[in-house]
């Protein structure tokens, strides 16, 4: 794969969109692409959160398991979503399992890596945390329309 089209691949993910190409360039460094096949397992309720997942191609469920092991699915996320960024951000546990529903192709940043750019480019890894902050809050949006929609429904 050519620079240009890493650059290009790169700057299309929404994540990425405000970094200029020498910023890209460091990113570069710090990542690296992972396919993964159908029904694999990217992590765990509970487990360690080392990874941060951008999907460039596939699907992604994030599943609960219920006390009656019964497996509810929570979000199903596609190509530009970023999961894992939770733990990446507070080193909390995984909040739940994340697996792949398809064939995927994914753009992973390692916590340690992530842990050191916020010391040896914190410009960079600033603009990647609003970037992150922006998901959350889009997530968080939605989340509270969902709840909305379930209180009418009590009230009834």
């Amino acid at each position: 794969m050519s620079d240009q089209m890493d650059y290009s691949k790169l700057r299309s993910l929404t994540i990425f969109r405000d970094l200029d190409k020498k910023e890209l360039e460091t990113i570069q460094k710090h990542i690296f692409e992972q396919n993964v096949k159908k029904d694999s397992m990217l992590f765990m309720e509970d487990m360690p959160g080392e990874f941060l997942y951008i999907i460039l191609s596939g699907r992604v469920d994030i599943v609960k398991e219920t006390i009656d092991k019964e497996k509810i699915v929570l979000a199903s996320m596609g190509a530009d979503e970023i999961i894992g960024e939770m733990s990446l951000i507070d080193s909390q546990p995984r909040s739940a399992t994340g697996v792949t529903s398809e064939d995927s192709v994914l753009l992973v940043i390692k916590k340690q890596n992530f842990d050191e750019m916020l010391q040896s480019d914190p410009r960079i890894a600033a603009k990647l945390l609003m970037g992150l902050l922006k998901t959350i809050s889009r997530r968080l949006r939605i989340m509270d329309k969902k709840i909305e929609g379930i209180k009418k429904i009590v009230k009834r």
